[in-house]
C-alpha cells in the first residue's frame, strides 16, 4: 500500500488508543464525539456559506488533525496522511431544522468512510445557528471538540466574510500530535496487570462486577445496533454557581459529585432488585496533563477510571469529596490502561468481538468537558450554548452522561444509549430523578 501512496501523504501510523478507535469504527461499533454551540450576534445575522466557509479555512490551518485521512483503517499499518485539498461542500451540512437532538441523533448514528478521500470530520448548521462538529475519535477526544469551537469563534470574529469558495488547500506539512505513549509512559504496574488477568480468568462468583448493575448485556450482532438515543438536560447559570460553591465548600469537585449523585440515583431506582448490590461506573480523565498537551489542541489524549460503588441510595458530600481525591490521583495513573493494550498484541478485532453477547463493563461513564470559557464580546459573534454527545453505544456502557458548562455558565448534560443497551423509560426515569436531586442539594 506504502509503494502506491505519494511520498508526502504519509504522516505516521496510529498508536496504541488511536488504533482502539479504529477498529471501533470500522467494526460499526463507534461513530464519533460531537459537539453543538449556537452562535449569535445581536443583530441575529444568518450562519450563511460566505460567513462560515472563509472562517473554516482559518481555523482547518490552525489545527493538523482537520487535515488528514486515514489509509488501511483495518490494518496494522494504518496511517494518517495528509489531504492536499478540503471540499467543505462535502463536509458542512445546512439544515433548516432545529431539533438539536434529532441532529445529534442523526450525527451519531454515522461513522466514518475512511476510503471516501474526506477528512476525519463533518459539520451540520441548524436554522438556529446551532453548529454541530462531529470528529472521528481517532483524532479527537470529547476537549477536542470543544477546541474546535473556541478556534471556529475566534476565526468568525477576525476573518472577513465573503468568500464561499469551498475549496481550501492544506499546509504543506502536516505535524500531527504524537502517540500518547510516545510522550508519556503507559506502562502498566503489576498490579494493574494482575487486576486485569485476575478480571479475565477468576471465577464469576468471586468477580468484581458479578452484582454490579451495567444495563443489558451487549448485543450477539452489531448490524442496525448503532442507532443512539438521545436527551438533554440544562440547568441555570445560578443554579450551576449555587452548586459550584458547593462543591468548593466541601472540597470536591462538580465531576465526583455528579459521580456520587449519578450513582443515588440509580441506586434508588434498582431498590430491592436483589440481583444488584453495587454499580459498575466509569468516569473519563484526560491526559494532557500527564502528555504536556494545551486544551486547546485537537488530539486523542483520554483514559478511564472505573470502579464498583455499593448501591447507596444516599447522596454524601464526604464520599464525593474521597471520589474527588481518587480521581486526582488516576490523572496519572489511568495512563496504564493504555499500556495494556501493548498485550492484546494487535489483535483488536477479536477483543471487540469476545464483548458481544457479555456483561456490560459499565453502567454508567460521567465525561465533564468542564467550563467553556468564551467572554462575550459586543457587536460580533458570540456563542451562547454548548452540547457535547457521544456514541460507542454497542459494547460501551449502558448510557453516557456527557456534561458540559457553557459561555454563559449554564450547564448541559447530553444522555446518549443505545437501543439495545437499556430501556428507553428507564432513562426517562432517571433525568428526572437526577434533576430533582441535584436541585434538592441547593435547597
Amino acid at each position: 500500500m506504502w509503494a502506491d501512496m505519494a511520498a508526502d501523504t504519509r504522516i505516521r501510523r496510529t498508536g496504541l488508543l488511536e488504533r482502539y478507535h479504529a477498529t471501533r469504527n470500522f467494526l460499526g461499533l463507534d461513530s464519533c464525539v460531537a459537539a453543538s454551540a449556537k452562535y449569535s450576534t445581536e443583530d441575529r445575522r444568518p450562519l450563511t456559506k460566505d460567513i462560515l466557509f472563509p472562517a473554516l479555512r482559518q481555523v482547518i490551518k490552525t489545527h493538523p488533525p482537520l487535515c488528514v485521512g486515514l489509509a488501511n483503517e483495518s490494518s496494522s499499518t494504518a496511517a494518517f496522511t495528509r489531504l492536499h485539498t478540503i471540499d467543505l461542500s462535502r463536509i458542512v451540512q445546512f439544515r433548516d431544522n432545529d431539533s438539536l437532538r434529532d441532529a445529534l441523533e442523526s450525527q451519531l448514528a454515522e461513522g466514518f468512510d475512511t476510503d471516501a478521500d474526506l477528512p476525519l470530520w463533518r459539520i451540520q448548521v441548524l436554522g438556529d445557528n446551532t453548529v454541530i462538529f462531529a470528529i472521528y475519535h481517532i483524532i479527537g477526544d470529547g476537549l477536542s471538540t470543544i477546541a474546535f469551537h473556541a478556534s471556529l469563534l475566534r476565526a468568525l470574529r477576525d476573518v472577513p466574510a465573503g468568500d464561499a469558495s469551498p475549496l481550501v488547500q492544506t499546509p504543506n506539512t502536516i505535524l500531527l500530535s504524537p502517540p500518547i505513549e510516545d510522550v508519556t509512559s503507559v506502562r502498566p504496574s503489576l498490579s494493574t496487570i494482575f487486576d486485569e488477568v485476575y478480571r479475565l480468568f477468576a471465577p464469576k462468583y468471586l468477580s468484581s462486577d458479578r452484582k454490579a448493575w451495567s444495563g443489558n448485556p451487549v448485543p450477539m450482532g452489531v448490524n442496525g445496533s448503532l442507532r443512539t438515543n438521545v436527551r438533554l438536560m440544562s440547568f441555570p447559570a445560578h443554579e450551576v454557581t449555587a452548586f459550584c460553591t458547593m462543591c468548593q465548600t466541601h472540597r470536591t469537585t462538580v465531576t465526583a459529585a455528579f459521580y456520587v449523585l449519578t450513582v443515588a440515583t440509580l441506586s434508588r431506582m434498582l431498590a430491592g432488585d436483589p440481583r444488584y448490590d453495587a454499580i459498575s461506573s466509569t468516569v473519563a480523565i484526560s491526559l494532557r496533563g500527564a502528555a504536556g498537551i494545551p486544551k486547546d489542541a485537537i488530539c486523542d489524549y483520554v483514559s478511564a477510571h472505573r470502579t464498583y460503588p455499593p448501591a447507596d441510595p444516599r447522596f454524601s458530600w464526604p464520599a464525593a469529596a474521597h471520589h474527588a481525591a481518587k480521581l486526582r490521583t488516576q490523572k496519572s495513573k489511568a495512563r496504564e490502561n493504555i499500556g495494556m493494550l501493548r498485550f492484546l498484541l494487535g489483535q483488536y478485532v477479536p477483543f471487540f468481538r469476545s464483548h458481544l453477547g457479555r456483561k456490560r463493563a459499565s453502567g454508567f461513564v460521567l465525561s465533564n468537558l468542564g467550563r467553556f470559557d468564551a467572554s462575550a464580546v459586543e457587536g460580533t459573534w458570540n456563542i451562547v450554548n454548548t452540547v457535547f454527545a457521544q456514541c460507542d453505544v454497542v459494547v460501551g456502557a449502558a448510557f453516557k452522561m456527557n456534561v458540559v458548562c457553557d459561555p454563559t455558565g449554564a450547564l448541559n448534560i447530553a444522555l446518549t444509549w443505545g437501543e439495545h443497551s437499556i430501556e428507553s423509560d428507564f432513562v426517562e426515569s432517571f433525568l428526572s430523578r437526577f434533576q430533582d436531586a441535584f436541585r434538592g442539594l441547593l435547597v
